[in-house]
């Protein structure tokens, strides 16, 4: 790969990172404001973008967040394909190299969402978690389809608890080089307030699936705004999804970290 390729990926990387980090601070800002009482919503990442449109100058700024979330897709691929981080082709390798695949799918549907939203001006969140009762639906009526269901549940779950893990050990901290000393203190414990929380979103998202699957009843799943309810009905509903939703900014400012201080290289 020439050095003109490699400082473009580079770049799409970094703005990937910024744009992604924004929509989580604004996921979790709404869904914040929405547990604290004082307006918001419990906000997936698609009704984020939505809400940018709304703000000032906010078609230029959604057009720009359309164009980081595609190039923190195409960063995801390059990963995938280029084995940047050398996971290696055994099977733990493969496995990890074909979930920055995903990633990559994921956030270039993302992309395609802002876009949709800014060539339709209209809102295009839909209702929450309509797309996971459509997956499931479509599942369940495929022969073994209840356990494919389960297996992608159990697989978030996975997923979850190996963000709960970045949390709890800060192991995320190897990826970003040359942290203020200043800020170190704060900015890791923005990290892990934010891989915990997403952990106990996945965690909680997986759980549903496997709910839905076990009661063949695709209206059981969903995806963030239905882990977002299912926290606000617990016990401490509104003080848990407060505190989730906080950690999700937390997130949305590592990110930001990673964009300056990550060591992002192609081989």
């Amino acid at each position: 790969m020439n050095q003109q390729r490699k400082h473009w990926i580079e770049s799409f990387a970094k703005a990937g990172y910024i744009a992604k980090g924004f929509v989580y601070i604004l996921v979790g800002a709404l869904t914040a404001m929405a547990a604290f009482g004082i307006g918001g919503k419990k906000a997936s990442s698609s009704d984020a973008l939505t809400q940018v449109k709304d703000f000032p100058a906010g078609g230029l700024l959604l057009s720009i967040l359309a164009v980081g979330l595609v190039g923190y897709s195409i960063w995801r691929f390059v990963q995938a394909i280029h084995d940047t981080e050398h996971k290696g082709s055994n099977a733990k390798g493969i496995g990890k190299r074909l979930a920055y695949a995903f990633s990559g799918l994921i956030y270039g549907s993302l992309a395609f969402a802002a876009f949709k939203i800014l060539s339709s001006g209209g809102n295009n969140s839909g209702e929450g978690g309509s797309k996971e009762k459509d997956l499931v639906s479509g599942l369940l009526d495929q022969p073994f389809g209840k356990w494919l269901v389960i297996i992608i549940g159990l697989i978030t779950i996975g997923n979850g608890i190996r963000q709960l893990i970045k949390g709890t050990t800060a192991s995320f901290m190897k990826d970003v080089r040359g942290l203020p000393r200043d800020r170190f203190d704060v900015l890791k414990k923005a990290g892990q307030a934010g891989f915990t929380a997403r952990g106990v979103v996945f965690s909680i998202i997986g759980f549903l699936f496997v709910r839905a699957a076990w009661l063949q009843n695709p209206q059981e799943a969903g995806g963030t705004q239905s882990a977002f309810s299912f926290l606000q009905t617990s016990p401490f509903g509104n003080v848990l999804l407060a505190v989730v939703a906080l950690g999700l900014i937390g997130y949305g400012v590592f990110m930001f970290v990673q964009a300056k201080y990550s060591d992002i290289s192609i081989n």
